[in-house]
């Protein structure tokens, strides 16, 4: 063998071996340990900022409340009344605050968890379905995209009510496979207290999933061993007791308040002015599962085209198989992707024909979403290189976020806590701060930490002491001759929530 052949079979045989080594150290199980310990560390860094209006802070507040007076029925805390919710997430919350401290980190760490579990999750289910490397894709795919993750640097419910509602879903599959009693005992049980974080929304993802699932013959009488009418009323019971005791302490005034809001309303208007046609959503997901989004299109397209053939060659019939009565007739076999298609049914489509959109209802759709998007990225020839490439720009967004948009963003809302300590140092300590005109901002009166009175217009002209006013109402209210005594310089707090600053002024009325 010549000089070059012998060094071109050496290269060779090295080039062979490098290749082979870095595959075996980028194996699937040490990619997704790598992954999980970047996913701890996005959701765990940085959590010590100031927290964030409306949602974040006035849960702050109820927490916080709570633990204080030993009040864990009474949801009382300024500017935050369209806030109320079941009250497990409050519950949890002033808990950790009474073994930590009421600090921002511990509000978040729980909610972290939360999505983090939710990441587990679907990382398990694909696993069990599709295998270690679609699981490897789809907890990709949800932990690193736009929107999901970013649930767990903010301490709303939503994380917690997706968790129960994943291993929900998680319980359910098991259930129809393995036929053992404990997935029956956990699906009940995240029904329950899916139930006790914000009401509906888990039975209308869990139960319509499950009253689908009775369209397939194969497994119609497992769905029914559930036994709904013995677990479901079991499983409202630790709801039902809180809703009758705080009943019993504000005589209903929070129950029907709840029910107005969060079913009534919700159901045929837009709350906070956020509205939109059915179709919403599903162009929300081209951005938000940024930078997945081609392979959403791409589930989209094949299954759009299969929807269209069908529709070309059955017609009405689909529209007939939709109806229970129909179902007997339907032959059609139970599959992991059909679990997953129904599965979206009551996570998202459900609220498309909502009149009122708000980007969280649909947050159980996306462990759906990734696992079917990384079975749809598994089954690309070149599937390895489009994981790789989608993955780095998904690495360094969340770089970005973590160390530049994320602590730019807790600059701004520093305001409020620096409006909250001036104020705090030019009031007496056992006075309270008036406050008038819808100002709504829960975090001022989490940092402020005094008592506040919100007062109506009615009542301004007959109110004595410190009142907390916007500049224009206390210019409106100089013009007519109310005898106000400013104090301090005007304060400015940037509201990001509504996109504006808000210039407040602190005013004391002067003693006849």
């Amino acid at each position: 063998m010549n000089t070059k052949a012998r060094v071109h079979f050496c290269f060779d045989k090295q080039d062979r071996y490098f290749s082979r080594e870095t595959v075996k150290f980028f194996s699937v199980h040490r990619t997704f340990l790598f992954l999980l310990s970047v996913l701890v560390v996005f959701l765990f860094y940085g959590n010590s900022s100031p927290l964030v209006d409306q949602d974040e802070a006035a849960y702050a507040g109820f927490s916080r409340s709570m633990m204080e007076t030993g009040d864990y029925l009474t949801m009382d805390f300024p500017y935050s009344t369209p806030h109320r919710k079941p009250p497990l997430h409050f519950w949890i919350t002033s808990f950790l605050f009474q073994i930590f401290g009421p600090t921002e980190w511990v509000l978040r760490m729980f909610p972290a968890l939360c999505i983090l579990g939710t990441s587990l999750l679907t990382y398990h289910l694909t696993n069990v379905m599709y295998g270690q490397r679609t699981a490897l894709y789809a907890f990709s795919i949800l932990s690193f995209s736009l929107y999901f993750p970013l649930n767990g640097k903010i301490a709303l419910v939503d994380s917690l009510l997706v968790f129960f509602s994943m291993l929900g879903f998680v319980s359910l599959y098991h259930w129809i496979l393995s036929n053992k009693i404990r997935f029956v005992f956990l699906f009940w049980l995240s029904v329950s207290l899916g139930l006790l974080v914000k009401g509906p929304p888990i039975l209308i993802f869990l139960g319509g999933t499950c009253v689908l699932l009775l369209s397939i013959n194969q497994i119609r009488f497992r769905v029914w061993k559930l036994n709904p009418f013995l677990w479901l009323p079991v499983s409202l019971t630790p709801l039902l007791l809180w809703g009758y005791f705080s009943w019993q302490k504000d005589n209903g005034v929070l129950i029907r308040w709840m029910l107005d809001w969060y079913i009534f309303r919700r159901a045929t208007d837009p709350v906070f002015g956020q509205s939109g046609p059915p179709g919403t959503y599903l162009m929300l997901f081209v951005i938000t599962l940024f930078p997945w989004t081609r392979i959403y299109l791409s589930f989209l397209n094949e299954y759009g085209w299969k929807l269209f053939a069908y529709l070309k060659t059955g017609g009405l019939k689909l529209f007939k198989n939709l109806l229970p009565w129909n179902w007997k007739g339907i032959d059609s076999h139970f599959t992991p992707k059909r679990f997953l298609l129904i599965g979206l049914g009551f996570s998202w489509i459900f609220y498309e024909c909502l009149a009122s959109k708000l980007p969280s209802y649909p947050l159980s759709a996306y462990p759906i979403l990734a696992i079917i998007l990384g079975d749809q990225l598994s089954r690309k020839h070149n599937q390895i290189y489009m994981f790789r490439l989608y993955l780095t720009v998904a690495l360094i967004m969340i770089a970005v976020f973590s160390f530049i948009i994320l602590p730019k963003f807790s600059e701004l809302r520093m305001d409020t806590k620096k409006t909250a300590a001036s104020i705090q140092n030019l009031i007496p300590p056992n006075e309270t701060l008036h406050s008038f005109g819808g100002l709504g901002i829960p975090s001022f009166a989490y940092y402020y930490h005094r008592p506040i009175q919100e007062i109506t217009w009615e009542e301004i002209q007959t109110t004595k002491g410190y009142l907390l006013v916007t500049e224009s109402d206390f210019l409106l209210w100089k013009g007519l001759g109310l005898g106000w005594e400013t104090i301090g310089e005007p304060f400015s707090i940037f509201a990001y929530d509504r996109n504006k600053k808000l210039n407040l002024r602190l005013v004391k009325t002067k003693e006849n």
